[in-house]
């Protein structure tokens, strides 16, 4: 049993360990989302939802998976000044809670992006910003059934204690950049608090720090309180510029 047990252990953070051009093929993908239209090599694009939420559905002979990819909101500035911090307790556990508006957006697209979902598929869930957040809500309904990877950039907090420890199961790989602010909202003091791997870019090129505590004070945390709050470090992730005005 302790031979059985050492062994799930060492699966479980081999299959969380941090590739770096996978993590850029998947921001590419996610910038996409942000313009009129997708072009990526190996990517077959099957369904593209273009509303509040832009997404996109492909088949990547690339990472070999069923691939979904959010935008995130489309005047970041106006988003950012207008976030609110109410929560919701959707999920059977009621101490489980999540922030009422992003999870509304997820809920929005949810059914048809389940119908999309193909059995005996790995699926590669990417986002960035808010599209980050309704990535994680994606993954937390569907990670006990299918083999899933999510990669988000500059996501925000999405919900309280509980609901981290229910999500720490899930290949999450967020990924940070210096001093964004978005990843600091909402705030600790409300009771939010991150999931998953942080993978924090503290400049503008490649180096970078793998912290797998959540909100831990060697990654973009240590921008806080006073230095997190940059759009313009949001826009920029892995050396891509992400927006409309980039496309």
């Amino acid at each position: 049993m302790q031979l059985f047990s050492l062994l799930l252990c060492i699966a479980t953070v081999s299959s969380f360990q941090f590739d770096e051009p996978t993590a850029i093929r998947n921001l590419q993908i996610a910038a996409s989302t942000y313009c009129d239209k997708t072009s990526i090599s190996g990517l077959e694009i099957i369904s593209e939802i273009r509303e509040e939420t832009n997404v996109i559905i492909g088949n990547d002979t690339i990472q070999d998976a069923l691939v979904f990819s959010f935008r995130g909101s489309a005047d970041i500035a106006n988003w950012i000044s207008n976030f609110e911090f109410e929560y919701t307790a959707p999920y059977p556990d009621p101490n489980i809670k999540v922030h009422r508006g992003l999870h509304a957006e997820y809920m929005k697209y949810k059914d048809r992006i389940m119908s999309h979902l193909s059995p005996n598929r790995n699926v590669v869930i990417s986002g960035h910003s808010s599209g980050g957040a309704v990535s994680m809500f994606f993954a937390y309904d569907i990670h006990s059934t299918y083999n899933v990877s999510v990669y988000t950039y500059g996501k925000p907090r999405i919900g309280n204690d509980n609901f981290a420890e229910s999500a720490k199961n899930i290949r999450h790989y967020r990924i940070t950049h210096h001093d964004d602010i978005v990843p600091h909202l909402p705030e600790e003091l409300f009771g939010y608090r991150h999931t998953g791997t942080e993978i924090w870019y503290s400049g503008d090129d490649d180096k970078h720090t793998i912290c797998t505590e959540s909100e831990d004070s060697d990654c973009s945390n240590s921008c806080a309180p006073t230095r997190c709050t940059s759009i313009k470090d949001h826009l920029y992730y892995m050396m891509t510029n992400i927006g409309t005005p980039y496309c």
